[in-house]
Formats: C-alpha cells, structure tokens, sequence
C-alpha cells in the first residue's frame, strides 16, 4: 500500500450554518456522508468556538498524566478492564476516555492529574456532544431517519466519551499507527494538530485501491467521519469510512489528539 502525495479533498461544513437549518449546507453535508462518509466541521468562528481554547490546556493536564510512571496509582486506579473507558496504553500510544453517561451522572472520578481542569473537560465534553447531536439531527431530518439517541438522555447507558490521547516519540514518520478500519458507532469527531489520517483512492468506478491520500487539518475545524452503526441505521444510504492513522512527517515529538465518540445506547435487556 502506497501514501499518494495528493491530499484528500473534503467538504468543510460550517456549524452555524447547519444548525440554522441554512439548505445549501445541509445539502453539502449530507453529499459529504453519501460519498465519503468524512468532512471538516468548522467551529473556529462558530458559537462553539470555546472547544478550541481549551484544548491546549486539557493537552497540558493530560500530558502530565500520560508522563507518570506506568506503575503508579494514579494510572493504576484509572485502568478499566474488558472496555475502553478508562486509561490504556499501547505500544505507540495512550489514552483516557471519559464515558459521558457516567460523568454526567457524577459517578465519574478524574484522576488527580486531570482534577484541576474538571471545567474545562466539563465544558468540552457538553459541546461537542451538543455539536454531534446537531449534525446528527439534521442527517436523520434529510433521510427521515429515527434515532433513539437523539433524545439525549443521560439516566440512559451508552458508550458515548471523550477521549484523550497521548502518542509518545517512537514512531517514524510515515509509519501506520493504526490500520486501516472502520468506526464502532455512530460518529466521531476528532481533532489532533497535525495530519495524521488518511483514506484510500478509489478508482473511476468507486473500488477502493491500494493508494491512500492525507486528510489535512483545517484550522478551526473538527474531522467528522461516520461510524458503522450509523451507516447501518440508515440502510447504507451514507457510507462508514474507511481511514488509516500514520505518524506525520517531521522530527519525532510527543502528538495529542481529541476525540468524541457517539455511540449507540445499550440494549439493557442483554446482559
């Protein structure tokens, strides 16, 4: 498999805009979900416009958590065994994911390194989980699809989160992080500094080749892609994208990222 020079050209949706119900960007964002399945969604002059000047601090504090001695209480009080909430830690990377049932519920405990940005993460985790709902509504609206999940209720499991993460200098530039797949879910949103996702080349006649093409980091704007489940709620009427993670060109150096995760409630009558 071959990294293709050229990026990726995507649509970039303006939030205000699609959640004033504007129909020239709907109609962008619904072209975006049927093609590729992945746009930009910008928030950098958008009421929302708050997510970013937290980042850099919730990168600092969460920095100062992944840093700590792998053996230490601190991370060995924040593992969470048989699911992803919780800390982790791979080989080429890190992180910790908040589950919003639970913190919404005040039944979530920060770990001591990420306590004094409890606002920040509060706030954080409330927008962009208010940002998704909007972008998900008006994709139900256009395909008259229902979700469940749109009514938004907290008291209900699920494995929606916010998720932190940490990749140390190991890597060579251009090394896949993580292999090509497709998202357990509804929808992510995501936000790292610097190109790191690609996704593949399709030919004329929309089979996927083996060449792959960087997503570019806009500035003031989130990375959106649909999940799995959201595809198939929708009866493949949008498409779940498939996507790869390699490390950036440039000297090795610590990288962050943030990420939302929309998932499905839980079906309480399994176990």
């Amino acid at each position: 498999m071959t990294a293709n020079d050229k990026n990726a050209s995507l649509a970039n949706v303006d939030y205000d805009a699609l959640a004033n119900k504007d129909p020239g960007e709907i109609q962008k964002l619904v072209q975006a979900c049927e093609s590729v399945g992945m746009f930009h969604l910008s928030l950098g002059d958008s009421v929302m416009k708050d997510v970013y000047a937290d980042i850099p601090n919730l990168f600092q504090a969460a920095n100062a958590f992944f840093n700590l001695p792998s053996a230490c209480d601190e991370k060995k009080q924040s593992l969470r065994e048989g699911m992803e909430r919780g800390y982790h830690a791979a080989k080429t990377f890190e992180y910790y994911e908040i589950a919003r049932d639970e913190y919404q519920q005040g039944k979530w405990a920060l770990p001591a390194s990420l306590k004094p940005e409890e606002d920040r993460i509060t706030r954080t985790l409330f927008s962009l989980n208010r940002v998704v709902q909007t972008v998900v509504a008006e994709l139900c609206n256009a395909f008259q699809v229902e979700l469940p999940e749109l009514s938004d209720d907290p008291m209900v499991p699920s494995d929606t989160a916010l998720k932190l993460v940490y990749k140390p200098p190991v890597q060579e530039p251009g090394a896949v992080v993580q292999p090509w797949h497709t998202d357990f879910g509804l929808m992510t949103m995501m936000w790292y500094e610097e190109v790191t996702a690609q996704i593949p080349v399709y030919d004329a006649e929309g089979r996927r080749t083996e060449d792959w093409q960087a997503v570019p980091v806009v500035d003031g704007a989130l990375l959106v892609n649909i999940a799995d489940e959201l595809e198939t709620r929708f009866q493949g009427r949008i498409r779940s994208t498939v996507h790869r993670a390699v490390t950036p060109p440039g000297p090795k150096r610590v990288r962050n990222g943030l990420v939302y995760l929309f998932r499905p409630y839980k079906d309480q009558g399994k176990d």
